[in-house]
Protein backbone atom coordinates (compact mmCIF):
# COMPACT_ATOMS: atom_id res chain seq x y z
CA UNK A 1 0.00 0.00 0.00
CA UNK A 2 1.43 3.38 -0.97
CA UNK A 3 1.90 5.41 2.16
CA UNK A 4 1.48 8.85 0.63
CA UNK A 5 -1.93 8.19 -0.90
CA UNK A 6 -3.46 5.93 1.70
CA UNK A 7 -5.23 8.58 3.77
CA UNK A 8 -8.40 9.12 1.76
CA UNK A 9 -8.46 5.43 0.84
CA UNK A 10 -8.61 4.52 4.51
CA UNK A 11 -11.42 7.02 5.00
CA UNK A 12 -13.41 5.15 2.36
CA UNK A 13 -12.70 1.85 4.12
CA UNK A 14 -13.88 3.39 7.39
CA UNK A 15 -16.99 4.76 5.70
CA UNK A 16 -16.24 8.05 7.40
CA UNK A 17 -16.76 11.53 5.99
CA UNK A 18 -14.62 14.24 7.62
CA UNK A 19 -16.88 16.53 9.67
CA UNK A 20 -16.03 19.58 11.70
CA UNK A 21 -16.87 19.71 15.38
CA UNK A 22 -17.70 22.87 17.26
CA UNK A 23 -14.75 25.21 17.81
CA UNK A 24 -15.13 24.72 21.56
CA UNK A 25 -14.76 20.94 21.37
CA UNK A 26 -11.51 19.39 22.61
CA UNK A 27 -9.07 18.18 19.98
CA UNK A 28 -9.23 14.40 19.78
CA UNK A 29 -5.64 13.11 19.92
CA UNK A 30 -5.41 9.66 18.32
CA UNK A 31 -3.19 7.34 20.38
CA UNK A 32 -0.38 6.11 18.07
CA UNK A 33 -2.55 7.31 15.19
CA UNK A 34 -5.71 5.38 14.35
CA UNK A 35 -4.26 2.24 15.91
CA UNK A 36 -7.56 0.35 15.72
CA UNK A 37 -7.96 1.04 12.00
CA UNK A 38 -4.39 1.11 10.62
CA UNK A 39 -0.91 -0.01 11.69
CA UNK A 40 0.06 2.10 14.68
CA UNK A 41 2.74 4.78 14.35
CA UNK A 42 2.77 4.71 10.54
CA UNK A 43 2.20 7.29 7.84
CA UNK A 44 -1.12 5.74 6.71
CA UNK A 45 -2.49 6.12 10.23
CA UNK A 46 -1.12 9.65 10.61
CA UNK A 47 -2.32 10.92 7.22
CA UNK A 48 -5.85 9.76 7.95
CA UNK A 49 -5.79 11.46 11.35
CA UNK A 50 -4.82 14.71 9.66
CA UNK A 51 -7.51 14.35 6.99
CA UNK A 52 -10.06 13.89 9.78
CA UNK A 53 -8.82 16.87 11.76
CA UNK A 54 -7.51 14.70 14.60
CA UNK A 55 -4.44 15.30 16.69
CA UNK A 56 -1.79 12.58 16.97
CA UNK A 57 0.20 10.91 19.74
CA UNK A 58 3.36 9.15 18.51
CA UNK A 59 6.48 7.50 19.91
CA UNK A 60 10.08 8.49 19.16
CA UNK A 61 13.06 6.13 19.33
CA UNK A 62 16.56 6.09 17.83
CA UNK A 63 18.25 3.59 15.52
CA UNK A 64 21.80 2.33 15.98
CA UNK A 65 23.15 5.03 13.65
CA UNK A 66 21.13 7.89 15.15
CA UNK A 67 18.02 8.18 12.95
CA UNK A 68 14.93 9.30 14.86
CA UNK A 69 12.09 6.90 14.04
CA UNK A 70 8.48 6.40 15.09
CA UNK A 71 7.85 3.10 16.86
CA UNK A 72 6.32 2.30 20.25
CA UNK A 73 8.22 -0.80 21.39
CA UNK A 74 11.97 -1.10 21.78
CA UNK A 75 11.60 -4.54 20.18
CA UNK A 76 10.78 -4.88 16.50
CA UNK A 77 8.84 -8.09 17.02
CA UNK A 78 5.27 -6.93 17.64
CA UNK A 79 4.83 -4.37 14.84
CA UNK A 80 7.33 -5.42 12.16
CA UNK A 81 8.86 -8.55 10.62
CA UNK A 82 12.18 -7.67 12.23
CA UNK A 83 12.09 -10.31 14.95
CA UNK A 84 13.04 -9.86 18.60
CA UNK A 85 15.77 -7.29 17.93
CA UNK A 86 15.90 -3.84 19.50
CA UNK A 87 15.41 -0.81 17.26
CA UNK A 88 18.60 0.46 18.91
CA UNK A 89 20.55 -2.43 17.39
CA UNK A 90 19.61 -1.89 13.74
CA UNK A 91 20.69 0.84 11.36
CA UNK A 92 18.23 3.04 9.52
CA UNK A 93 19.13 1.23 6.30
CA UNK A 94 18.06 -2.04 7.92
CA UNK A 95 14.97 -0.56 9.60
CA UNK A 96 13.55 0.93 6.41
CA UNK A 97 13.50 -2.49 4.75
CA UNK A 98 11.18 -3.91 7.41
CA UNK A 99 7.46 -4.44 6.83
CA UNK A 100 5.51 -2.54 9.50
CA UNK A 101 2.05 -3.19 8.09
CA UNK A 102 1.44 -6.86 7.29
CA UNK A 103 1.06 -7.77 10.97
CA UNK A 104 -2.06 -5.57 11.05
CA UNK A 105 -3.72 -6.53 7.74
CA UNK A 106 -2.59 -7.73 4.29
CA UNK A 107 -3.77 -4.43 2.76
CA UNK A 108 -0.97 -2.64 4.61
CA UNK A 109 1.87 -4.88 3.39
CA UNK A 110 4.95 -2.85 2.61
CA UNK A 111 4.19 -0.07 5.04
CA UNK A 112 7.45 1.15 6.58
CA UNK A 113 8.63 2.49 9.92
CA UNK A 114 8.60 6.26 9.40
CA UNK A 115 11.28 8.69 10.44
CA UNK A 116 10.44 11.64 12.63
CA UNK A 117 11.26 13.96 9.75
CA UNK A 118 8.91 12.14 7.36
CA UNK A 119 6.20 12.40 9.99
CA UNK A 120 6.69 16.10 10.76
CA UNK A 121 6.82 16.90 7.04
CA UNK A 122 3.49 15.10 6.58
CA UNK A 123 1.96 16.94 9.54
CA UNK A 124 3.13 20.33 8.27
CA UNK A 125 1.76 19.77 4.77
CA UNK A 126 -1.51 18.03 5.69
CA UNK A 127 -2.77 19.42 8.98
CA UNK A 128 -6.00 21.39 9.01
CA UNK A 129 -5.20 24.51 11.02
CA UNK A 130 -3.93 24.25 14.56
CA UNK A 131 -3.68 20.74 15.98
CA UNK A 132 -2.09 18.89 18.91
CA UNK A 133 0.85 16.53 18.34
CA UNK A 134 1.97 14.66 21.46
CA UNK A 135 5.58 13.45 21.09
CA UNK A 136 6.12 10.53 23.45
CA UNK A 137 9.91 10.61 23.73
CA UNK A 138 10.90 7.02 24.47
CA UNK A 139 14.62 7.11 23.71
CA UNK A 140 16.90 9.93 22.52
CA UNK A 141 20.64 10.52 22.77
CA UNK A 142 22.11 14.06 23.00
CA UNK A 143 22.53 14.27 19.23
CA UNK A 144 18.93 13.17 18.85
CA UNK A 145 17.81 15.95 21.18
CA UNK A 146 19.47 18.49 18.88
CA UNK A 147 17.92 16.84 15.83
CA UNK A 148 14.44 16.93 17.38
CA UNK A 149 14.70 20.67 18.01
CA UNK A 150 16.13 21.30 14.53
CA UNK A 151 13.22 19.44 12.94
CA UNK A 152 10.63 21.34 14.95
CA UNK A 153 12.36 24.55 13.85
CA UNK A 154 12.50 23.43 10.22
CA UNK A 155 8.79 22.57 10.02
CA UNK A 156 7.65 25.36 12.38
CA UNK A 157 5.69 23.04 14.64
CA UNK A 158 6.50 24.25 18.15
CA UNK A 159 2.96 25.55 18.71
CA UNK A 160 1.38 22.25 17.69
CA UNK A 161 3.83 19.83 19.36
CA UNK A 162 4.89 19.04 22.89
CA UNK A 163 7.14 16.34 24.33
CA UNK A 164 6.35 14.06 27.25
CA UNK A 165 7.68 10.99 29.06
CA UNK A 166 11.27 12.26 28.90
CA UNK A 167 13.11 12.88 32.16
CA UNK A 168 13.47 16.28 33.78
CA UNK A 169 17.12 16.63 32.72
CA UNK A 170 16.26 16.02 29.07
CA UNK A 171 13.37 18.47 29.28
CA UNK A 172 15.76 21.14 30.55
CA UNK A 173 18.25 20.45 27.76
CA UNK A 174 15.51 20.64 25.12
CA UNK A 175 14.31 23.95 26.57
CA UNK A 176 17.87 25.25 26.49
CA UNK A 177 18.16 24.33 22.83
CA UNK A 178 14.99 26.27 22.08
CA UNK A 179 12.78 27.91 24.70
CA UNK A 180 9.73 27.36 22.48
CA UNK A 181 9.87 23.61 23.06
CA UNK A 182 6.89 22.69 25.21
CA UNK A 183 7.13 20.13 28.00
CA UNK A 184 4.18 17.96 29.04
CA UNK A 185 3.69 15.38 31.76
CA UNK A 186 1.00 13.08 33.10
CA UNK A 187 -0.45 14.70 36.24
CA UNK A 188 -2.83 13.17 38.78
CA UNK A 189 -5.12 15.20 41.04
CA UNK A 190 -2.94 14.61 44.11
CA UNK A 191 0.15 16.14 42.44
CA UNK A 192 -1.67 19.02 40.73
CA UNK A 193 -0.58 21.75 43.12
CA UNK A 194 3.00 20.49 43.32
CA UNK A 195 3.39 20.48 39.53
CA UNK A 196 1.93 24.00 39.34
CA UNK A 197 4.28 25.25 42.05
CA UNK A 198 7.32 23.78 40.25
CA UNK A 199 6.42 25.75 37.13
CA UNK A 200 8.28 23.37 34.80
CA UNK A 201 5.38 22.19 32.62
CA UNK A 202 3.66 23.78 29.66
CA UNK A 203 1.14 20.96 29.19
CA UNK A 204 -0.73 18.98 31.83
CA UNK A 205 -1.90 15.54 30.66
CA UNK A 206 -4.50 14.97 33.36
CA UNK A 207 -5.01 11.35 34.38
CA UNK A 208 -8.26 12.11 36.25
CA UNK A 209 -11.59 13.54 35.12
CA UNK A 210 -11.33 17.21 36.12
CA UNK A 211 -13.96 19.68 37.22
CA UNK A 212 -14.46 22.72 35.01
CA UNK A 213 -13.10 24.94 37.81
CA UNK A 214 -9.85 22.95 37.90
CA UNK A 215 -9.42 23.30 34.14
CA UNK A 216 -10.08 27.05 34.26
CA UNK A 217 -7.56 27.47 37.06
CA UNK A 218 -4.85 25.76 35.01
CA UNK A 219 -5.67 27.73 31.89
CA UNK A 220 -5.36 30.97 33.85
CA UNK A 221 -1.79 29.90 34.65
CA UNK A 222 -1.03 29.54 30.93
CA UNK A 223 -1.14 25.73 30.99
CA UNK A 224 -2.50 23.71 28.07
CA UNK A 225 -4.91 21.24 29.66
CA UNK A 226 -5.36 17.80 28.11
CA UNK A 227 -6.92 14.57 29.34
CA UNK A 228 -5.01 11.30 28.91
CA UNK A 229 -7.58 8.57 28.28
CA UNK A 230 -5.36 6.35 26.14
CA UNK A 231 -5.80 2.61 26.28
CA UNK A 232 -8.19 -0.07 25.06
CA UNK A 233 -11.27 -1.64 26.62
CA UNK A 234 -14.74 -0.73 27.77
CA UNK A 235 -13.44 1.48 30.59
CA UNK A 236 -11.87 3.74 27.94
CA UNK A 237 -14.68 3.40 25.39
CA UNK A 238 -16.75 5.48 27.77
CA UNK A 239 -19.32 8.00 26.44
CA UNK A 240 -20.25 9.38 29.90
CA UNK A 241 -16.60 10.27 30.57
CA UNK A 242 -16.23 11.71 27.05
CA UNK A 243 -19.17 14.01 27.76
CA UNK A 244 -17.76 15.02 31.16
CA UNK A 245 -14.42 15.87 29.60
CA UNK A 246 -16.03 17.97 26.91
CA UNK A 247 -18.08 19.86 29.51
CA UNK A 248 -14.97 20.47 31.65
CA UNK A 249 -13.39 22.49 28.85
CA UNK A 250 -10.10 20.66 28.34
CA UNK A 251 -8.28 21.52 25.12
CA UNK A 252 -7.67 17.94 24.00
CA UNK A 253 -8.18 14.29 24.86
CA UNK A 254 -5.81 11.44 24.06
CA UNK A 255 -7.83 8.35 23.14
CA UNK A 256 -7.82 5.04 21.29
CA UNK A 257 -11.41 5.78 20.19
CA UNK A 258 -11.42 9.20 18.51
CA UNK A 259 -13.98 8.30 15.83
CA UNK A 260 -16.45 6.86 18.32
CA UNK A 261 -16.00 9.83 20.65
CA UNK A 262 -16.55 12.28 17.79
CA UNK A 263 -19.83 10.61 16.91
CA UNK A 264 -20.99 10.85 20.54
CA UNK A 265 -20.13 14.53 20.69
CA UNK A 266 -21.86 15.22 17.38
CA UNK A 267 -24.96 13.46 18.66
CA UNK A 268 -25.09 15.99 21.52
CA UNK A 269 -25.01 19.00 19.20
CA UNK A 270 -28.26 20.93 18.67
CA UNK A 271 -29.98 19.89 15.46
CA UNK A 272 -28.04 16.63 15.17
Amino acid sequence: MKQCNVGMGLLVVLGFIPQVLLASDPVLIAHRGLLRHAPENTLPAFSTCLDLGLGIELDIRTTKDGELVIIHDDSLQRTTNGGARSIRDVTWAEAQRLDAGSWFAPEFAGTRIPTLEQTLKLIKSRKRGKTIIALNIKQLNPEGERTLIQLLEKYELFEDCFGFDQGAAMSQRLKQLNARFRVGQNVNRKSLDARLKEGQLDVFLLTFVPEKSEVERLKQKGIQVLFNFGGAGEARRNPPVWKQIRAAGVEGMLTDYPLECRQVWRGDQPGS
